[in-house]
């Protein structure tokens, strides 16, 4: 987190939220300072995306408090860590009962290491890729917060441990009936609430 970037007041939500973050009605609202501007950052429940819907910069309460920076400047601007969040906005959606997206609230992977981590993800990118999405990756880097090159370098061990299958030097398509077994041992509940087919 920037150096200049710190939550405002911790949430009034009995504890459930974490600091800085707090709920509005049907509204998430992230409030934090920058600079010694006010950010406040909100992300509708029941929107149909889990990114944020309105980002506001004002300044201070106090018109003659010291600011670090000479207005709204690209140094402010870059100081928003917007990846971190929307990754926190939507891992609060979800646990507030309001994903999007309940297969990808479900599968938030921040770490894939075992075989069955390995499905999850590939089962997520193909979901994209069948329903249009041009960079799948870029996608799920956004959904999950994490980098295009972390995502990237995923599906292509993905696809090398024999979980994603497509026409050669094109993009992966499909599951493999490897990826499927690891999905039904322990996704059979998931399969049964929500065949989406994906066969």
């Amino acid at each position: 987190m920037p150096r200049y970037f710190r939550p405002v007041n911790a949430a009034s939500s009995g504890g459930e939220l974490p600091e800085g973050w707090r709920l509005d009605g049907e509204q998430l609202v992230h409030e934090a300072e920058l600079y010694g501007w006010k950010l406040t950052v909100v992300s509708l429940l029941n929107a149909p995306w889990d990114g944020p819907t309105s980002l506001r910069i004002e300044p201070p309460d106090d018109p003659h408090a010291t600011v670090g920076t000479d207005g709204i400047t690209a140094e402010l601007m870059r100081s928003i860590s917007l990846a971190e969040i929307r990754r926190t906005a939507k891992e609060l959606r979800a646990r507030l009962g309001w994903s999007a997206d309940e297969t990808t609230a479900a599968a938030v992977l921040h770490r894939v290491e075992t075989e069955r981590e390995y499905a999850l993800m590939a089962r997520e990118y193909v979901r994209l890729v069948q329903q249009g999405y041009r960079s799948p990756v870029t996608r799920l880097a956004t959904a999950w917060g994490l980098s295009r090159n972390t995502i990237s370098s995923r599906v292509r061990r993905a696809r090398a441990m024999g979980f994603l299958d497509g026409p050669p030097g094109r993009p992966a398509d499909r599951l493999t009936d490897k990826a499927r077994r690891h999905l039904e041992g322990n996704d059979a509940r998931d399969g049964e609430q929500g065949r989406s087919g994906g066969g």
